[in-house]
This record gives C-alpha cells, structure tokens and sequence, in this order.
C-alpha cells in the first residue's frame, strides 16, 4: 500500500511532460502528499488534450449511492481492477497519470520511535536515479452528488513490489514508462496492452530512511524526504 508521495512543482512537471491544458492553480511543490487531500493528475480530454487537473485522492465511483465517500480508495490493486466494480469502469476508460517526485512506504519489519517516543515503523523514501519525475498509472472518475458540485477523484494503481524495493515493502505503485504515457490515458487502448503496460512498468528504484516526522499528514517541507545518517538512524 502507498500511503504518501512527493509531488513536483509546475517546472518539473512541465519538463518532464508536455501538458496542453492546466485547471486548477499552479503546482506547488508537496513532500507529504495524503489520502482524501487534493493532488495533480494529467488525463486526456475528449477532445485530445493532455490537460492537468486537481483530483481527490481515493476513488469514488460514478455509481456511489451514499452521502459520504468510501475509505481507503486510494490504491487500487492492479491485479485485480478490471474485475472489482470500485475499479473496473475507470480501469477500461478513465486512466490518469499522477506526477511524483517519489513515495513513501514503512519497514514494518523495522520498529524505531517516533518524535513522541511512541513505537512506530521506520519510513523510506523511495525514487528512481534516472528520473527526477515519475508517472504514476492512475484511475479517475467523477461522482454526481447530490445537491453538491461533482467530485473528481483519482487513485493510484499497485503492484507486487520489484526486486529493487522489496526489502521494504511487499508492495509498490505501478510507475509507467514514458514511452507509455499517452497509451496509458487513451481511452481506446485495449484490456489486453494496459495490463501489459502494468507488467512492464519501471522496476529500478532506490531508497533510503527518512525521519519518522513524515507519519504525520500535517507536516510537510522538504526536511521530510531528506536522508537519514547511520548515526540518526541506529541511535
């Protein structure tokens, strides 16, 4: 499960993609990007745009009945979407691209203390060292509520985790390859090439401890992704 990433400002992201239409104020650099917060995502308009828009993230389904969204919709398991009904409709034809400077995960195998002294796992922050953008394979949809303004959201898709990070978790996201971006948000692209496009995603990734500070969704600033010493981590 990823839980928490790293967005990039507007000039990394504008370098790394070419994006015809921006909604929504200009990207701010974010070091503790949290479910159900308000996060980037490029789609693909109708009329053939690659356009940049503001999401929530965890997925609600355009079908969702009740008053208040589901939890825990943020990730989306890619083994499984094209057959759960939260992800299916969204898997077939409302892809996203969600930018990242990076992510976050927890050694649950690795306890150490928290700035409360309070048990905890230790977090890692993890990246690629030949990009310093990622594209994460995202699904989106919008829910027609109810005496409110539609809601777009968005949910990242996750894999089996590749070798290069499996030390720390079981499980990773789903990091597209560039040359894959623009099948990835067509609509008309088949089952049977996303699914390949998942199997073939990036797999070379680093990581490296960070401080415990970055458990709390209120804290942000780049001190957070920064690494830890040996000394800092086994004192």
């Amino acid at each position: 499960m990823c839980g928490r990433y790293v967005a990039p400002d507007e000039a990394a992201a504008e370098r790394f993609w070419h994006i015809g239409r921006r909604s929504g104020n200009p990207l701010e650099p974010r070091y503790n990007v949290a479910p159900t917060t308000r996060v980037p995502m490029i789609v693909l308009t109708p009329d053939g745009f690659t356009e940049r828009q503001e999401a929530r993230w965890g997925l609600v389904p355009f079908w969702w009945k009740h008053d208040t969204a589901p939890t825990l919709t943020f990730n989306a398991r890619s083994e499984e979407a094209h057959q759960k009904p939260m992800w299916r409709q969204s898997l077939k034809d409302r892809r996203c691209i969600m930018p990242a400077v990076g992510w976050y995960e927890w050694n649950e195998k690795e306890k150490v203390k928290g700035p409360s002294g309070r048990p905890c796992f230790q977090p890692y922050f993890h990246y690629s060292p030949e990009s310093a953008v990622l594209g994460i394979a995202g699904l989106w949809a919008v829910w027609e509520r109810k005496d409110a303004e539609p809601l777009v959201s968005c949910a990242l898709t996750t894999k089996a985790a590749a070798p290069s990070v499996a030390a720390i978790h079981h499980r990773m996201p789903v990091i597209l390859k560039r040359e894959y971006f623009a099948a990835w948000l067509d609509p008309a692209t088949s089952e049977h090439d996303v699914q390949g496009m998942i199997a073939d995603s990036e797999q070379h990734f680093e990581w490296y401890a960070v401080s415990t500070r970055v458990n709390n969704a209120r804290n942000e600033g780049p001190e957070l992704m920064a690494k830890l010493s040996a000394a800092t981590l086994f004192d």
